[in-house]
């Protein structure tokens, strides 16, 4: 149906632009809960995307894609850094254990994507890793 590519350069504040830019084009399809769900997502992907492929460098862009289907939307980070070991996605429980005593550093946002979105996927191909977060119409 529609389709918008946004390049961002990897600095943190722009995950929360790109997040807010897709929240809003999200309103038509989706409750404001649902919106919240998919803002929070896409910017944990980038922020992922920025702090572990770039190493927080904000020398480098990052490319999502936002594409509406009739029953779905499509958002796809892309970067040309260092990729991530597609085992983590499924090492991530889709639920949350908070251990106080030993609290542990790293997962919690691919936790709330794996949460919030209905698929996830990462694959690499022609030197960009490519996060596609899919969540459906309903």
């Amino acid at each position: 149906m529609g389709k918008i590519d946004l390049v961002i350069e990897s600095y943190y504040q722009n995950a929360d632009l790109i997040g807010t830019c897709v929240e809003s084009l999200s309103s038509e399809y989706f409750t404001d809960q649902q919106c919240f769900q998919i803002k929070l997502s896409v910017y944990e992907a980038v922020t992922n995307c920025i702090k572990h492929s770039y190493k927080g460098s904000s020398e480098h862009k990052v490319y999502v894609s936002y594409q509406i289907e009739t029953d779905k939307i499509i958002v796809d980070i892309a970067d040309n850094g260092i990729a991530m070991d597609p085992q983590l996605l499924q090492d991530t429980s889709s639920y949350f254990e908070v251990d106080l005593e030993n609290p542990q550093e790293g997962g919690m946002g691919l936790k709330i994507i794996k949460l919030s979105m209905d698929e996830i996927s990462y694959h690499t191909k022609n030197d960009m890793n490519h996060f596609t977060l899919v969540k459906y119409i309903k």
